[in-house]
């Protein structure tokens, strides 16, 4: 397999819908070792270098029923699938019972066969791992119970969306410290070094099926975040799981990825960690809420900081793009996929989908499909294979007016590619001009490719010597690629 780039694209498949949809069209139930050979081709047209394969575990079956009972999760149901049945409901795939590949996907030699197609294209696979708890049906609770937080049922009775009852005691259910608990799930102790050794044995098990994990909520097991969750219950996690972690499997496999979903401005301390890539949950929102200052100052951060963040514009934990930026869709799509760090694509995002599927559903609702959303991420993912921006160094631009326009440039070692790119988020027309060197040795029009968000209207730009003048309309962006 060719070696990775420096900042690769990262493609999020939910696995159970998609696979379910392609054994529709092929008129029988398809494995993963069956998968056309046109979708392999597709990712790889698209620059893809890592496919997140989302929800490829045994289902378990406490899950399930528990997804099929609850009521705040039906109404979420019925808002995205209005004709959801109980068919179509199965249990969330981050109630894991075991780290086991499912049967109905084909196990783990289907596995193995679909990871050497890909190595074939040039794609590593990324699995999920969930280091903060386990589906209630786990092996761990009978064989190992004091791996999980146990308390007095007098506690547990003043908390019953918290605590569930086996076998006489009460435990703790995984925990968000912001949110309700997940009642699917129990929250493992890493007050235990046990837990730790058991945990990195399960990581070594999963890395000898994949090329890299994403590790969902992978702040809930610092140190400082176990203990500010559960300190309260008179327990103390005194070291990181992480690094430890992370160097016994890399002592084996030194080339594997680790992607930490992350929140809470965490993501510097999950990097000293030694993850690879740490969600850009920052830049997302200051993109939504159009905080055009705080995007600049956020851009201008650390480059050994930013160049192991994940810019994303949509996952399944977050409101479809289309729906989320409206008119700022393509800006701000241009904005994240061009800045330096890696870059996080979901499925159904460049068809322009607008309802986001709860991860319990198999079947997703009947969508039209928005053909010039299609057409214009055909273009921006042809743009993105530019070694600039899968290789290159970063520096943000200074305008001499507009400040509305957020303006950077990335340029790969030697001549083989540099990019500008101007953005502008506002509902106001802005015009600025940018000082750069970058474009001195133009002679003429030509030589510069001008990609634009909406290719119907004209860029409006003009070239000086030692920078250039942009005028962008209200949701615009533009990109020149120096040849």
């Amino acid at each position: 397999m060719a070696g990775l780039n420096k900042y690769p694209l990262i493609y999020e498949l939910n696995t159970r819908v998609w696979l379910r949809e392609l054994s529709a069209k092929a008129g029988r139930a398809l494995t993963l070792a069956e998968v056309p050979e046109v979708e392999f081709q597709k990712w790889q047209n698209w620059g893809v270098r890592v496919l997140w394969l989302m929800g490829i575990w045994e289902e378990s079956p406490k899950a399930r029923m528990m997804a099929r009972t609850h009521s705040e999760l039906w109404r979420a149901y019925q808002r995205a699938l209005p004709d959801v049945g109980e068919r179509d409901i199965v249990a969330s795939p981050y109630a894991i019972a075991r780290y086991s590949v499912s049967a109905d996907l084909g196990g783990e030699a289907a596995l193995a066969k679909f990871r050497h197609r890909l190595s074939e294209h040039g794609i590593r696979l990324m699995l999920d791992f969930v280091p903060n708890h386990l589906a209630l049906d786990c092996e761990w609770i009978e064989t190992h119970p004091e791996f999980f937080i146990s308390v007095p049922a007098h506690i547990a009775e003043k908390m019953p969306d918290d605590f569930v009852e086996h076998g006489g005691l009460y435990y703790a259910c995984g925990k968000d410290p912001y949110f309700p608990a997940w009642t699917d799930t129990l929250q493992l102790n890493y007050a235990n070094p046990a837990v730790h050794e058991a945990m990195c044995r399960v990581l070594r098990k999963v890395a000898n099926l994949c090329d890299g994990v994403r590790c969902s909520m992978a702040m809930l097991v610092l140190k400082d975040t176990f203990n500010h969750t559960w300190g309260h219950f008179g327990l103390e996690m005194k070291e990181e799981f992480w690094q430890k972690a992370i160097c016994a499997v890399k002592e084996n496999f030194p080339h594997f990825l680790f992607v930490a979903e992350a929140y809470w401005d965490t993501e510097w301390a999950l990097q000293q960690q030694g993850f690879d890539f740490v969600y850009d949950k920052r830049l997302y929102d200051r993109i939504r809420s159009r905080d055009i200052e705080g995007i600049k100052a956020h851009l201008r951060g650390a480059v050994r900081y930013q160049q192991k963040l994940i810019r994303f514009i949509e996952n399944h934990n977050e409101e479809r793009a289309a729906q989320a930026f409206g008119a700022n869709h393509r800006a701000a799509a241009l904005l994240t996929y061009t800045a330096i760090g890696a870059h996080l694509l979901h499925e159904g995002e460049h068809d322009g989908l607008r309802t986001r599927l709860p991860v319990q559903l198999i079947r997703r609702p009947n969508e039209e499909v928005d053909f010039s959303t299609v057409d214009f991420y055909h273009r921006l993912m042809r743009l993105c294979q530019n070694a600039s921006i899968t290789n290159g160094d970063f520096h943000v631009l200074s305008g001499y007016s507009d400040a509305g326009i957020i303006a950077f440039e990335r340029q790969s070692g030697g001549h083989t590619g540099h990019t500008l790119t101007f953005v502008n988020l506002t509902a106001e027309p802005c015009e600025s001009y940018f000082p750069t060197i970058a474009l001195n040795h133009i002679q003429d029009y030509e030589h510069i490719e001008v990609f634009v968000t909406d290719p119907r209207k004209s860029p409006q730009f003009e070239l000086w010597q030692g920078g250039v003048s942009v005028r962008l309309r209200p949701h615009e962006g533009l990109v020149f690629v120096v040849r």
